[in-house]
């Protein structure tokens, strides 16, 4: 194996799976996921937008075709708005066409077209990486030395640590499945408070008429000594709005997950490294939206790996063509929090934030858009939109 494998993908996620699959019709691919199930646990709500959305999201990338037509069984329901509560339990909705997703299955559907496509998928493997060489533990064991190594390992990338990044600021999020609940099954909902989602957001999530996926995302930062759980559940037995529609609930599930929170991380190409995903800080920082960016770099990272067998191509285009498809709008969700962050530590301020902004406003900071009121807030505040 140290002489076969040209392109290594550490990690089975959807970054790492579409990675594996596109590189895999021009090189020997091996997909290694230290999950002895891939796809479980869950630690995602799974909320994604319908193609046509995301194209107004993303409008210079090239979405993948496992982005675009997901089987149905991996879709346990479609909505069809979003929902915004500010601290004061003052909601604004705006039309968003979405899918929820069965991230078990989803997963495994894209480990699975890997698999077919000629991937070696390495399931409950860990892989620990030095000076270029992969050594293996668990069901496979033994040493590689690809000529690429794609890092789709999350927040805690092992390869990120080989390339020098420092971990990022994450949020910290904590999810219950709830069945029995009294919700609007056409809506996605985000709710904004700093008692009951301190540095973020919790949300409810429908996945059918009465079941849903609650959850509370947090920043360490802002928790000031609360416990996580303790949040979600005040969230979900006190909230003014949200208990209503809990109080019949049970739970039937608990999940917990680590978001990047920091936009792109400073290095996402280095040696014969590349970055992708969370590893990579690919995440929408006003929503904590990972999925569609995280395929699209797994595409655009495979591809470069391919143009560089084929064509001498540098791999130091990789950053480039990151910038290029979806550079502007992370970039641009990192600016938005970061205004957004002044509010976030005063339920008063965040009501006044959210008064300024009307429904179409709120819709374009929810697309890393940047409304004309808040561009006058940045200016007021110090010019927060620089590039450094």
């Amino acid at each position: 194996m140290m002489d076969e494998i040209q392109v290594a993908v550490i990690g089975a996620g959807p970054t790492g799976s579409t990675a594996a699959e596109v590189a895999a019709g021009n090189a020997k691919v091996v997909l290694i996921d230290k999950k002895s199930e891939i796809g479980s646990p869950v630690q995602c709500g799974g909320f994604l937008p319908e193609p046509f959305e995301l194209e107004r999201l993303m409008p210079r990338a090239r979405l993948p075709v496992t982005l675009i037509e997901i089987p149905e069984r991996c879709i346990l329901h479609r909505t069809r708005l979003q929902r915004i509560y500010s601290p004061s339990g003052k909601g604004k909705e705006f039309q968003v066409a979405g899918r929820v997703l069965d991230r078990r299955a989803f997963d495994r559907h894209l480990a699975g077209r890997a698999a077919r496509a000629g991937v070696r998928v390495l399931p409950a493997t860990r892989a620990d990486l030095k000076d270029g060489i992969l050594r293996l533990s668990g069901r496979f064991s033994g040493s590689l030395r690809p000529q690429i190594i794609i890092g789709a390992d999350g927040p805690h990338s092992i390869v990120s640590r080989a390339m020098g990044n420092p971990v990022q600021e994450l949020g910290l999020c904590l999810e219950y499945e709830m069945v029995g609940v009294k919700i609007d099954a056409d809506a996605a909902e985000m709710y904004f408070s700093a008692n009951y989602a301190p540095g973020g957001y919790a949300w409810i999530i429908p996945m059918g008429p009465d079941t849903a996926n609650v959850g509370v995302g947090v920043r360490a930062s802002y928790l000031s000594g609360r416990k996580l759980p303790d949040i979600l559940d005040r969230f979900v037995s006190e909230h003014p709005v949200a208990a209503k529609k809990l109080a019949c609930g049970e739970v039937l599930a608990v999940m917990r997950g680590l978001v990047p929170a920091g936009g792109s991380q400073g290095t996402i190409q280095k040696s014969n490294m590349l970055l992708a995903g969370d590893a990579a800080g690919h995440v929408m920082a006003t929503s904590g939206g990972g999925i569609p960016l995280a395929m699209v770099a797994g595409r655009i990272a495979a591809e470069v790996a391919i143009r560089h067998f084929q064509d001498k191509m540098p791999l130091q285009e990789y950053p480039s063509r990151i910038r290029e498809e979806f550079g502007i709008e992370l970039s641009r969700s990192v600016q938005i929090r970061k205004i957004v962050d002044v509010s976030m530590k005063s339920d008063s301020l965040m009501n006044a934030l959210f008064a300024t902004l009307n429904t179409d406003q709120m819709k374009s900071v929810m697309r890393a858009e940047i409304p004309l009121l808040l561009k006058a807030r940045e200016r007021s505040d110090g010019d927060l939109f620089r590039t450094s």
